[in-house]
């Protein structure tokens, strides 16, 4: 399978907001590849990611990943598609401050087959992981998260995206809120390890500084109808 992802004649639309349409002729993922979506705030690139992992569904038009229409699958088969397949980096990384960060980066798994004997799998994936990361283990059993500086917090979010071993990181302006330093320790970070996993990653960002860092970048508001 050469396209994690493809949208041909696309269409969405708010109910209650008339005013906004996404509308997309044709757009292929390649896998493995890392790619990046820039366009102005409120030009539709969130709404696109979430057309893509399946939390909104498409007014008409064909988007499938792996070659599976989400869409087309019940509630319940579209969160056990989405938490098998698809990780997700957020704006502020949602990091759950009443959770311990082991907690936090397992979460995932419990929508899919973090079962009793697959436990010590995904533990042992974790603490491996982490450690590439530079996450001690004294880290990872802290009590909560709320004292996690924003270093440790962007770490945990990339664990947590890519526990599951998905096929597609989607991640939505996961740097703005980021300093200069801190931003590029986070592409790099996740850049390796999408490159070790071989994970295809697709960013919605607005900052065209991160353009370098990608195989392609795509101008979204230049593929729209």
């Amino acid at each position: 399978m050469n396209n994690v992802i493809e949208i041909s004649d696309l269409l969405f639309e708010w109910k209650n907001k008339k005013q906004f349409s996404l509308k997309i002729k044709e757009l292929k993922i390649q896998n493995k590849k890392k790619i990046i979506i820039f366009g102005r705030s409120g030009s539709g690139k969130s709404t696109l990611l979430n057309l893509i992992s399946g939390i909104l569904s498409p007014t008409s038009g064909i988007l499938s990943v792996k070659n599976i229409e989400i869409n087309q699958l019940s509630q319940k088969k579209k969160d056990q598609f989405r938490a098998n397949n698809i990780g997700v980096i957020f704006q502020q990384f949602n990091i759950l401050d009443y959770l311990s960060p082991l907690q936090n980066i397992l979460l995932p798994c419990f929508f899919t087959q973090f079962k009793k004997h697959d436990k010590e799998y995904f533990y042992n994936r974790t603490f491996d992981l982490a450690e590439k990361l530079n996450i001690k283990k004294n880290i990872l059993y802290q009590n909560n998260s709320k004292n996690l500086s924003v270093g440790q917090k962007q770490r945990i979010a990339i664990l947590r995206a890519i526990i599951n071993k998905p096929y597609l990181i989607l991640a939505d302006e996961a740097t703005s809120a980021l300093d200069e330093n801190n931003k590029n320790d986070f592409i790099n970070l996740l850049m390796n390890l999408c490159n070790e996993e071989k994970v295809t990653l697709l960013m919605a960002s607005h900052d065209t500084s991160l353009k370098k860092n990608f195989d392609m970048s795509i101008n979204l508001e230049k593929i729209l109808l």
